[in-house]
């Protein structure tokens, strides 16, 4: 192996990995949602010109969030979580039980919005919650038996609880669609579901991980500053929930502004953060990962910048500053950084799989000649297009340039998935030829 195809196998896969079909059936099930997105983006992002809570547009909110970001979170942290911790992960079996409480839950909850019937919403957020409680267990569960918990431990752990009080949100809002019972509190309840589930467990989550990967794929593992990282953590965790109690409670303006500044605090230290590790690493040249990772940290402060805005000009509860809040911290931040690592980590995996036992005696591909690098640079590129265009629509409330982004983010995922179909074909190792040796007479 190459040097940066071991750091890899040192920091991706390892004895305490799972096998391979637990993560892969739930980064399956994400790619699918994420080609849905694709198809539906045009006709829904008119919708967010609409304030955030009508039906259609929390479907493809949660196609996104819960179908896409969600589901692969759920299947990496399978995956990194063990190998991070080097403990075996608590239970295979009950993470392969998840995956069915998930995809159930997904599907009969996305349905229940789109149609309005409470039964649906009902049984599909309690498949949900149990899934997603499995989840929680399971990774607690491999917590525990950890000889050390590093850094990025301790924000798996903290995102744990991030997701746990989300939910549970999640939950009532969805039992509330019709029934009404949470009356006033229901737009508060929402904001502290947001709250907790994008930043307590997503960001929380993507920051502590992308320290390792990072570092992993640049290999600079070495540079990660440990008293920035541990900076970062306290400010993110606290501005979470200094934020989330705050907007639950309805405390005064100036505490919510507390909070969401050391949010952002906490997003300057890991643009910080990476910016050191980027500029100390030993593997030169730019990597794929490299332009979507600078700008899902770009587009964390601007999501942070307008909620700071939001706050402070004490914009309405359904103003679109706070639509495009959110829509830059899930899209902008945490869509563009998984399709970023998800080059990475999904090239190494197969690789490992179909090529790493052929090594020596075939001639094998490199990493990078599993996919089109040109195809991803375009695709990144028409990405960033659609999410520049996003802006200039909900800045100037106008439909038209909804519908160009709409089609623009399309095309940007398209590229994405036509390389990850190029990626899963390698699956099934091809014929190769052996190495052809020759003695000298």
């Amino acid at each position: 192996m190459t040097g940066a195809v071991g750091a890899m196998s040192s920091g991706i896969s390892s004895r305490s990995a799972p096998s391979i079909d637990l993560p892969a059936r739930f980064l399956a099930f994400a790619l699918v949602d994420l080609l849905f997105v694709a198809l539906t983006a045009p006709f829904a992002m008119p919708l967010l010109l609409g304030g955030y809570y009508q039906s259609k547009l929390l479907v493809f909110v949660h196609l996104n969030t819960i179908g896409v970001v969600g589901v692969m979170i759920v299947g990496a942290s399978y995956q990194l979580v063990p190998v991070v911790l080097q403990t075996p992960i608590a239970s295979e079996r009950l993470g392969r039980v998840s995956f069915w409480f998930l995809l159930a839950g997904i599907v009969a909850f996305l349905s229940g919005l789109y149609t309005g019937r409470l039964p649906l919403l009902g049984s599909g957020g309690t498949l949900m919650v149990l899934g997603f409680a499995i989840y929680i267990a399971v990774l607690v569960l491999t917590l525990m038996r950890a000889p050390v918990i590093d850094i990025v431990g301790w924000h798996i752990a903290a995102s744990l609880f991030g997701l746990a009080g989300g939910m549970t949100l999640g939950l009532l809002l969805a039992l509330n669609r019709g029934a009404g019972f949470l009356g006033g509190m229901t737009l508060r309840l929402l904001a502290t579901h947001i709250v907790l589930m994008v930043g307590g467990w997503v960001m929380v989550l993507l920051m502590g991980v992308a320290y390792r990967l990072i570092g992993m794929f640049t290999v600079s593992e070495g540079s990660l500053h440990p008293r920035l990282a541990w900076l970062g953590f306290a400010l993110l965790v606290g501005g979470v929930w200094l934020l989330a109690v705050s907007a639950l409670f309805g405390l005064p303006t100036s505490i919510l502004v507390a909070g969401a500044g050391l949010f952002f605090a906490a997003h300057v230290a890991f643009a910080a953060q990476l910016t050191r590790l980027y500029r100390l690493r030993r593997r030169r040249g730019i990597d794929i990962h490299m332009p979507f990772m600078v700008l899902a940290a770009a587009m964390g402060l601007l999501a942070m910048g307008l909620v700071i805005v939001g706050l402070v000009t004490d914009a309405p509860a359904l103003s679109l500053i706070w639509v495009a809040a959110v829509w830059f911290g899930i899209a902008g931040m945490v869509e563009t950084a998984m399709m970023g690592m998800f080059y990475k980590i999904a090239t190494f995996l197969i690789w490992l799989r179909s090529y790493a036992p052929l090594a020596g005696r075939y001639k094998v591909p490199r990493l990078e000649d599993l996919y089109r690098r040109r195809l991803a640079l375009i695709g990144f590129a028409v990405w960033l297009a659609g999410l520049i265009v996003s802006a200039g629509a909900l800045l100037l409330d106008s439909r038209t340039l909804a519908v160009v982004s709409g089609m623009t983010i399309a095309v940007g995922i398209g590229c994405f998935l036509i390389n990850v179909v190029r990626i899963a074909r390698h699956w099934r190792t091809p014929e190769l030829q052996p190495r052809v040796r020759t003695n000298a007479r």
